[in-house]
C-alpha cells in the first residue's frame, strides 16, 4: 500500500490470490463439516456449507483488494456503514461460527496463511469432544416430536410419564423444550430414527391415558431451540 499516494492501486498477484482462495475453500468445507456435527442447535446441518463457501472466499477477495490501496479501504468502510441486516442472528453460537469464518477470510486475505491454518487446527481440535459425544448420544438421522397435551381433562398427568414411554421405544432421545400453560403442556423431543409405528405407539399410549394430545413430527428440521 502506497501511503504517499493513496489513490495508487498496486497489481494483485494472481498466483497468491488463487492459492489463498483454494485454501479458503478447503477450510470452508472443513469448517462447515465441523460446525454441522458439533453444534448443539437443532438445524439443518447442510445449511452451513453454502454460507461458508461464499463468506470465506468473499472476505479473502475483499481484504486482498483493499490492502493494496488506502482509498479502497476507506471506501469499504463507507459502503459497510449503509449496509443493514434485517434478520438478526438470535443464537450467539451461530454468531461465533460466522465470526470465525470471517477471521479465516481476513487471515488468508492478509496473506497470513500459516498462522490462519494453525489457528484453524487448534480451534477445530477443541470441537472433537463435542462431535464424538454427540455421535454417541444421537444418530445423525434425527427428528423432532412436538407433543401438545391438553389440560382440559379430568385425568392427572405428569411430565415424567413421557420419559417412561420414550424409554420403551429404545431410541436415543433428548428433551429440547418444555412449555407449560394453563391450557396445555408442550414438550419438544429430539429423537433418533423415529418410525410411523413409534408415533402410533405414542398416540395409543396417550389415548389409553385418556389424554387429548396433538403430535407434530418433523424430520431434519431447520428449527433453532
Amino acid at each position: 500500500m502506497d501511503f504517499g499516494n493513496p489513490y495508487i492501486v498496486t497489481d494483485i498477484p494472481l498466483v497468491e490470490l488463487t492459492a489463498n482462495l483454494s485454501i479458503g475453500v478447503v477450510l470452508a468445507i472443513l469448517w462447515a463439516y465441523i460446525v454441522g456435527n458439533a453444534t448443539r442447535l437443532v438445524v439443518d446441518q447442510k445449511q452451513y456449507l453454502p454460507i461458508f463457501l461464499l463468506l470465506i472466499p468473499t472476505m479473502i477477495l475483499i481484504i486482498t483488494i483493499i490492502k493494496s490501496s488506502i482509498a479502497l479501504s476507506l471506501g469499504l468502510v463507507g459502503a459497510l456503514s449503509i449496509v443493514r441486516f434485517r434478520t438478526p442472528i438470535k443464537e450467539p453460537e451461530e454468531l461465533l461460527y460466522i465470526f470465525f469464518a470471517i477471521a479465516i477470510g481476513l487471515g488468508l486475505g492478509a496473506n497470513q496463511t500459516l498462522p490462519t491454518i494453525l489457528t484453524f487446527i487448534i480451534i477445530s481440535a477443541t470441537f472433537l469432544p463435542s462431535i464424538l459425544d454427540k455421535r454417541k448420544k444421537i444418530q445423525p438421522s434425527h427428528s423432532l416430536i412436538d407433543l401438545s397435551i391438553s389440560k382440559n381433562t379430568e385425568k392427572e398427568f405428569k411430565i415424567a410419564e413421557i420419559e417412561d414411554e420414550l424409554n420403551k421405544l429404545n431410541k436415543a432421545y433428548k428433551v429440547k423444550r418444555i412449555v407449560s400453560s394453563n391450557a396445555s403442556i408442550e414438550v419438544l423431543v429430539e429423537c433418533a430414527n423415529v418410525s410411523l409405528s413409534d408415533l402410533d405407539s405414542l398416540t395409543g399410549w396417550f389415548e389409553q391415558k385418556g389424554l387429548e394430545v396433538d403430535i407434530a413430527f418433523t424430520d431434519a428440521a431447520r428449527i433453532i431451540t
